[in-house]
């Protein structure tokens, strides 16, 4: 805890100081009489004075939440020594609100008191946020000294983006051994029902179709296609960002990410991720809760990272990058890297969707309304419109996605004719 005097101090120096001058130039004692008290006051400074004694501790009622919750932080303060004055100020990250009280607080404690302050904090945008410092000021009685200290007990919040649900998912075309949700042309153990068959010796009875068999006269069994599951690498731009935090492209892009990831994880398929930008991170596919906590972990610290490097897909390991995966690429089309990106990996046969989160709704939002903007976003419409084209004339489903619209809006269109999965076996 640092101690120093405060600027009080500094005033009562000056008027000491101007009293005793103007009492020596006008020879008028009484001017003495008005700094004496002053300089009294001001001679305890030399008194080394104790350190005030206390403990701070504070706990936040989770760490963990969505986008837009709010959290209670809950500040505990114990005084082992008399504090005159005690001044907090409570953790905020950037861009949050107090939905409740205050964070400030100004109190006394006598010695051995205790005292609880609390207030609400909204987090509308994800991202890990600390709130484990807490700025600390004591003053003394007569305001001339004070201590200040920064209270730093690391308390991470994890603020996830919002996920919601979906229905209408891209289907991949190839299908993995792991048993899944979706139907393999190959046939064995699974609830679906495939082709019909004569009993055979080795057939279990429960897979006899007694309907069949009484109407043919033998012993028929139902032969079922197997369920399998899928890969998917979710393939992020974070090249580029337009709009006005917390609904930038990137923001809205990371939310489409989490609920593809929840959707595609809860249908048992392995989900991977690749951030490609000025840093490339990724995650290895896999399935399950611990594989979700995994993914999320990127997501909240996605950002743009300004370079001039165009980075290579190659660098990506195989099993990340597997060949038979679905991919996923989620892009504002803002910069032309991730274009060239997405038609390399078009071009090495790998099944892609590109989901786009359109900027122009996002830029139309974030700036105010006027004649002008309003033009510049028609033609920058036209313009993306045309780069929406030559994307599909290379035969890639582009799906477009028009916030505020839902996400699932701009999936419904991804049911693409394809042929049925080809199975592992």
């Amino acid at each position: 805890m640092t101690g120093r005097v405060t600027p009080f101090v500094l005033s009562l120096m000056a008027i000491a100081a101007w009293a005793v001058s103007l009492g020596v130039l006008s020879a008028r004692p009484e001017l003495f009489a008005v700094a004496l008290p002053t300089l009294l006051a001001l001679a305890t400074l030399a008194r080394r004075a104790p350190r005030p004694d206390h403990s701070i501790a504070r706990e936040i009622s989770s760490n963990r939440l969505f986008e837009g919750g709010a959290v209670t932080v809950t500040v505990t303060v114990a005084a082992r020594s008399p504090i005159a004055l005690i001044e907090l100020l409570g953790p905020l990250p950037p861009g949050s609100a107090v939905l409740a009280g205050r964070h400030r607080a100004v109190m006394t404690l006598g010695a051995g008191r205790t005292t609880r302050w609390s207030y609400e904090v909204r987090l509308p945008r994800r991202g890990v946020h600390d709130l484990g410092t807490i700025a600390v000021r004591v003053r003394d009685r007569f305001g001339l000294r004070t201590w200040e200290n920064r209270h730093v007990d690391p308390m991470p919040l994890r603020v996830y983006p919002r996920v919601v649900a979906l229905r209408s998912l891209p289907r991949p075309v190839h299908a993995q051994a792991s048993v899944g949700d979706y139907v393999s042309p190959a046939l064995g153990e699974g609830i679906e029902p495939g082709d019909i068959r004569q009993f055979a010796p080795g057939d279990r009875i429960k897979q006899v179709n007694w309907r069949a068999s009484l109407r043919l006269g033998q012993l028929y069994v139902t032969q079922r296609h197997r369920e399998r599951n899928a890969d998917i690498v979710l393939m992020l731009d974070t090249l580029a960002e337009v709009g006005a935090p917390p609904e930038t492209t990137l923001d809205l892009g990371v939310r489409a990410a989490a609920s593809l990831a929840t959707a595609y994880l809860g249908r048992k398929d392995r989900v991977g991720l690749i951030s490609y930008g000025g840093v490339m991170n990724w995650v290895r596919p896999g399935s399950g809760r611990v594989q979700y906590e995994r993914l999320v972990d990127v997501l909240l610290k996605a950002e743009v990272v300004f370079t001039y490097v165009a980075k290579d897909l190659l660098r990506v390991p195989p099993r990340v990058l597997w060949p038979q995966a679905l991919v996923i690429a989620i892009t504002p089309l803002l910069d032309p890297r991730f274009t060239k990106a997405v038609l390399d990996l078009a071009a090495r046969g790998f099944d892609l969707v590109v989901l786009v989160v359109s900027p122009v709704e996002v830029t139309r939002a974030a700036l105010a309304s006027s004649p002008a903007g309003d033009l510049a976003c028609r033609l920058w419409t036209l313009e993306r419109r045309t780069t929406l084209g030559e994307l599909r004339r290379h035969g890639l489903p582009v799906l477009e996605w028009r916030p505020p619209e839902p996400l699932e809006a701009a999936l419904v269109s991804a049911r693409r004719r394809r042929v049925r999965l080809a199975s592992a076996g």
